[in-house]
């Protein structure tokens, strides 16, 4: 259902009533964001959001990984993409909040994962969820068609 929820996002658009400026010299992405969502965001949060029980340092390691793979394709996503729709939802106040949130829920998980702590890292997984799927409700509320 997640994997549903990021398609959605990805390929319709929706607007919202507040703007935030975005400064004329914001350096947009070659890359638009569904392709961002499709080649970094996805497969890493599958990774984060499939954590069983890490035993070794290298099992962890995968998970923080994804954690700052995240963290980066967030702050990427932050400033838009080459995509019809992309400049106009990171103008967006919401979009903004949302990815304020989903990298607050990914510096947990970092935490926890350098803890250890698995029960620590599922419950910052599901505050990474709760933005990630409001986001997707709210800028793409269905599957559209849309060149990105």
């Amino acid at each position: 259902m997640l994997r549903l929820l990021l398609l959605s996002f990805v390929v319709g658009t929706a607007t919202l009533a507040q703007d935030v400026p975005i400064a004329a010299d914001s350096a947009l992405s070659d890359m638009s964001i569904k392709v961002l969502m499709l080649n970094r965001i996805t497969p890493a949060s599958d990774t984060l959001w499939g954590v069983e029980d890490p035993q070794s340092a290298a099992e962890w390691k995968v998970f923080d990984d994804a954690a700052k793979q995240l963290i980066d394709a967030f702050a990427q996503a932050r400033q838009g993409g080459s995509g019809n729709s992309d400049r106009k939802w990171a103008s967006k106040a919401a979009w903004q909040t949302y990815i304020d949130e989903e990298v607050a829920a990914l510096d947990a998980a970092r935490q926890a994962i350098k803890l250890r702590n698995l029960e620590q890292l599922w419950e910052a997984n599901d505050a990474l969820y709760t933005p990630c799927e409001t986001c997707h409700v709210e800028f793409n509320p269905g599957v559209a068609s849309d060149d990105h």
